[in-house]
This record gives C-alpha cells, sequence and structure tokens, in this order.
C-alpha cells in the first residue's frame, strides 16, 4: 500500500481527466463472440443429428443405447450450460454499453461487508447522506444512479430505490437485491448483493455481472478477515485475470469516553497501525499460493472515520479512504485505459477456455463404445448358437411330422416319391422361414432397421436333391411243381430190404441200422424226381429313414452355415455403422475444438 494520500475530490478528477480516452474493444469481441455462436449451433445441431440417426436404428434393448443416452444427456446439458454462459455474457456486454466512456469499477462482498457504506461515500463523501449533503454537491459531481438487474427476495431493495432516493441502502440485513450503479465522468461505480447471503439468489445475480467489471473492488469486514469462502471468492477472480483490489472495511473500535458535561458518549477510534498490518499480512499469507501474492494490494479503509475527518489531513490518512484514493488514481492513471480495452477481450477469452474445458468429456463418451462394442462381439458367437440350435429343433419337427405321416405308404414307391415332391417345396419355405427368424432374432438385438434378406438359392441347391424313395428287394425261388422219378420208390424198397436183413442178423438194432443202410443203397439206384422253380420278389426294407436322417443333417448344417455366414456379416455392418458413427462424432468435435483454437487465439493476440 502506497503511504501517498489524496481526497475523494481529487480522485474523481483523475477520473474524469480520463473520461475522453476509455475506448473499448467491446464491437472486436463480439465479432468474435458470434463466430464462435455459429461454431457452436453447427456442432450442436451436427451431433444432434447423428445421435438421433443412431437411436433410432436401435433397439431399446441394446447396450449400446446407454452411451449414445449419455451422450445425448451430455451434449445437451453442455448445450444448456453454454446457451446460459452466452446469455449470460449477454447480460454483461449490454451491461456494459452503457458505460464505455467509464471506467467500470465494481463492488462485491459478503452480506454487511461494508459495500453500500463505501459505495455512498465515494458518490456524495458521507457513508449515510442526508438531502442537505446531496443539495451542497456542486452539480458536475452530482451522481447519477441507475439500477440494473433485481431478484425479488425478503427485506432487499424497492425497485429502482436507488435511483428514487439516489443513494444505497445501507444498515438491512439484506440491503441489496438488485444491481445498481452511479455514474460520475469517467468512473461507473456498481454496488451488488452481498455473497454467501441467506438468499442465494442474491449472490448469484452478482456473479452474473462481476465479470465484466473493469476492477473489482473485494470488502472482507476487518472484524474477520480471511474467512475461507471469501478467500475462495478472491482464488476465482484471481485466476480469472480480474484486477482486484482488496478492501478489509470497517477497520476502526468504538470507545466510550466522558464529555466535559460529563455524559457519556462513543467516539470511532481507528485500529492502531499494527493490528491492520498483521490483518494484511494473514490475508496475503493465505493467498500466498496465488501468482505474485505478495504485490496483492491490500487497504485498510473506515469510511466513518474518514467522513468524521474529513478537515483534518493525519486522522483522514489514518482512514485508509486517502491511501485508497490514491490507489485507484494509480491504477486509473496507469492501468485504466488499458483495463477498459482488454477486459472484454480477456472476459472472452476466459469464456472460450471454459467451453474448450467442457470438450474434454466426449473423447471418455465416445471412448465408452469400446467396451460394449467388445461384450456385444463376444456374446453373438453364443447368440447364433443358441439359435441355431432351435432353428434346427423347429427343422427336426417340421421333417419329423412328414415322415411320421409316411408310414402307412411304404409299400407304395410311387406315392412316397410323389409326396416328397411336394414336400421338397414346403421343406424349402419352411427353412427360409426358420433361417429368417433366427436372423431376425440376432438382429433385433443389434439394430431396429435389419430386415431379413436371406438370398433365395434354395431351390439351386443340394438341399433340393431329395433321394428317390426305393423298396429294398431279394429274388426267392418257389416250386412251381413236380414230377414223379424211381429214385424215391427205390429208396423205399431198399429200406423194407434191408431192414429185413439186419433183423435176421442182429434183430431190431440191426434192423434200425439195416433200414438206413438199405434206404440209402436203394436211393442210390433210379431215376430222380424233377422239381420247377420260379423268382419271386420280396420286400425287406425300404430307404425312407434314410431319406429323413439325411434331409435332417443337410438342412440343419446349412442352417448353421447361414446363420453364421449371415450373422457375421450382419455384425460386420453393424460395427461398421457405429465406427462411423463415432468417427463422425471424433470429427465434429475436431473441427469445432480447431475453430475454437482460431479464435482463442485471436483473442491472446489482442490482450
Amino acid at each position: 500500500m502506497t503511504e501517498k494520500s489524496i481526497t475523494r475530490e481529487a480522485l474523481l478528477a483523475s477520473f474524469g481527466a480520463l473520461e475522453s480516452q476509455f475506448t473499448s474493444s467491446l464491437k472486436n469481441a463480439q465479432a468474435l463472440e458470434q463466430g464462435f455462436d455459429a461454431s457452436r449451433a453447427k456442432l450442436v445441431q451436427a451431433i444432434s443429428s447423428h445421435l438421433q440417426n443412431a437411436q433410432k436404428s436401435l433397439p431399446l434393448a441394446n447396450p449400446l443405447q446407454a452411451p449414445l443416452n449419455n451422450f445425448v444427456a451430455t451434449m445437451t446439458q453442455t448445450s444448456r450450460e453454454w446457451d446460459a454462459k452466452v446469455a449470460g455474457r449477454q447480460k454483461g456486454v449490454e451491461f456494459r454499453q452503457g458505460f464505455e466512456d467509464s471506467l467500470l469499477v465494481f463492488v462485491t462482498g459478503k452480506v454487511k461487508s461494508g459495500k453500500s457504506s463505501l459505495g455512498n461515500y465515494m458518490a456524495w463523501g458521507h457513508t449515510d447522506p442526508t438531502d442537505d449533503t446531496k443539495r451542497q454537491t456542486l452539480p458536475e459531481r452530482y451522481p447519477k444512479y441507475q439500477s440494473h438487474a433485481k431478484v425479488e427476495v425478503e427485506g432487499g431493495d424497492r425497485p429502482k430505490e436507488a435511483e428514487k432516493k439516489r443513494e444505497f441502502r445501507v444498515g438491512a440485513t439484506e440491503a441489496t437485491s438488485s444491481i445498481q450503479s452511479f455514474s460520475l465522468p469517467g468512473l461507473t461505480w456498481v454496488d451488488s448483493p452481498g455473497l454467501h447471503s441467506l438468499k442465494e439468489e442474491n449472490g448469484n445475480l452478482a456473479r452474473e455481472y462481476l465479470d465484466h467489471a473493469d476492477l473489482i473492488l473485494y470488502t472482507m469486514k476487518s472484524d474477520a478477515p480471511g474467512r475461507a469462502s471469501d478467500l475462495a471468492e478472491i482464488r476465482d477472480l484471481i485466476h480469472k485475470d480480474k484486477r482486484t483490489l482488496l478492501l478489509l472495511t470497517g477497520s476502526d473500535d468504538i470507545e466510550e469516553d466522558v464529555d466535559d458535561s460529563g455524559d457519556l458518549i462513543q467516539c470511532i477510534v481507528m485500529k492502531d497501525a499494527a493490528r491492520r498490518a498483521k490483518q494484511q499480512d494473514y490475508v496475503r499469507g493465505e493467498l500466498k499460493e496465488l501468482p505474485d501474492s505478495n504485490k496483492l494490494e491490500i487497504v485498510s479503509i473506515s469510511s466513518r472515520y474518514a467522513q468524521e475527518h474529513a478537515n483534518d489531513q493525519a486522522a483522514f490518512l489514518d482512514s485508509g479512504i486517502g491511501p485508497f484514493c490514491a490507489t485507484l488514481q494509480d491504477i486509473c492513471q496507469s492501468e485504466g485505459v488499458k483495463i477498459k480495452q482488454s477486459v472484454p477481450m480477456r472476459n472472452l477469452h476466459h469464456f472460450l477456455v471454459d467451453c474448450e474445458n467442457d470438450l474434454e468429456p466426449y473423447q471418455k463418451l465416445i471412448a465408452d463404445f469400446s467396451p460394449v462394442m467388445r461384450k456385444l462381439d463376444e456374446s453373438l458367437e453364443k447368440q447364433i448358437s443358441q439359435h441355431s440350435r432351435e432353428g434346427q429343433n423347429d427343422l427336426k419337427r417340421f421333417i419329423d411330422t412328414f415322415f411320421v405321416g409316411m408310414e402307412n405308404s411304404r409299400d407304395d414307391a410311387d406315392r412316397i416319391n410323389s409326396q416328397l415332391k411336394n414336400f421338397n417345396s414346403k421343406l424349402g419355405e419352411k427353412f427360409q422361414e426358420i433361417t429368417n427368424e433366427r436372423l431376425q432374432a440376432i438382429a433385433d438385438d443389434l439394430t431396429k432397421e435389419f430386415q431379413a434378406s436371406v438370398k433365395s438359392t434354395y431351390q439351386h441347391s443340394l438341399l433340393t436333391r431329395i433321394p428317390d424313395f426305393k423298396l429294398d428287394t431279394i429274388t426267392e425261388q418257389v416250386e412251381a411243381g413236380t414230377r414223379s422219378g424211381t429214385k424215391k420208390r427205390n429208396a423205399g424198397i431198399g429200406s423194407l430190404l434191408g431192414a429185413g436183413i439186419g433183423f435176421l442178423v442182429a434183430g431190431p438194432a440191426g434192423a434200425a441200422v439195416g433200414s438206413m443202410v438199405g434206404g440209402g443203397l436203394g436211393s442210390a439206384t433210379g431215376d430222380s424226381a424233377s422239381i420247377r422253380y420260379r423268382d419271386v420278389q420280396i420286400t425287406v426294407g425300404d430307404n425312407l429313414q434314410d431319406i429323413r436322417r439325411k434331409l435332417l443333417d443337410t438342412h440343419c448344417e446349412a442352417l448353421d452355415v447361414l446363420l453364421q455366414k449371415n450373422s457375421t456379416n450382419l455384425w460386420q455392418e453393424f460395427e461398421g455403422s457405429i465406427k462411423t458413427l463415432l468417427k463422425k462424432l471424433s470429427a465434429e468435435m475436431a473441427q469445432f475444438d480447431s475453430e475454437l483454437q482460431k479464435i482463442l487465439n485471436k483473442t491472446k493476440l489482442a490482450l
């Protein structure tokens, strides 16, 4: 803090002298922002179109719906956030347009941290100006009040209250619930609702306009300087490259004394210099991680003390208001014009960086598709196997039903062959029906748009070659008739003779043996009888079951092959479509990022 001290009047004169030099780069920033908006709209439209088409082509049960939905949700949320950011910037841009010929000083800080009191002092030289005070003010130093955005909260200021009363409300719990300002030549002083108030709307309103300030005055009560919530706000401002001056307000004490009449009185005294220095050092130490934290400008002030000792130079210096005004003058004269020119472009730059950071999740979203695709690929083989088995069972039932009905006609080859011929076409139709059903079942898990399109090659394939039904026969010879011969007769005679001889020789046993021998000898003499034969075809079986087995084997194998081939082709097409989608999404993001980088580079050059 400089020990230089100037009055409020001298400070206002410095601003007035620079009024004509305050020119804005607002138009240049607006032109770049329009380019960003065009690129953003193009990105959102393109990605939305790609995603909607992909969603429509997939069944709800497809696992890829989840990452697609996440992508859509993130894109939608990002678009909303960008819309909100753009709308917020637009508010700020419109706000700044009315103050292009002045340095826009924005006062912020916690509730009841002395913002409004300080504003009244800078406008009138009094923290709570009276009508007499206002009437005594020179016309050229008469502040022009304006009311801007407002939130409706209980206890806040009334609509356009500052304009009507020509001062900021002080003392109330929620003294300010609107963005309000006063203007003097070269200076626009903005009073804002308190941060971290009981009314969240107040703090949010302040932040909407905060980024568009040229210079920020952050107020902290000296009773408790350097609270964590204050430090977090300050860090955020510094990270955004906002020119910020820290004020420890209310750096005074109230002492009791007795006047000449013996009455007890209260008087305001400044906190001693050591206490003030210690508080400043504490705040600076808590912010030591910030770049150039040792150069942070921190001023301890008491507007009330300065008001009461306006004519006492030493006391006015001790109030901190004199050094504070001197610091503002230095900023105004050395940096004011540069700050005024750079803030719109700097704000746009940080806005674009923020938008750029919003793109980071999209790479992860695109990567989320890979594990889902791997799982789908792994499950496809199981699906094919399952549907192949189910299709083969359907074929078996169909074929078996036909062949069961053929059992009663097995002895009629012509009839069976005729029925087989008719069955051939029905089997072809059934085969394609089952094949298409199973392919459709597999495809339904992948895409809505798949139409079963198995090429109709059945009538020209080996599957149509049903073997002819044949009866298995053997040739047997059966007697057609006989003619008599002498062998049978002689054999009889021989037996009789042999038996007689045997009996004579050896009794009954000898007779039996003699009969056998005699018969044999008799047979060896005389002529044989003549037997006539004819050939007869006897059915011993057929090939009906062979035909059934062949039909089952060939058609089941063909079904499995077709499911494998067509499902693989379908997967390749589906996989190719998803890869194409991801390439399109990546390309759109890359194109947008490229355009964003060009705009960012232009903002860097302008700073």
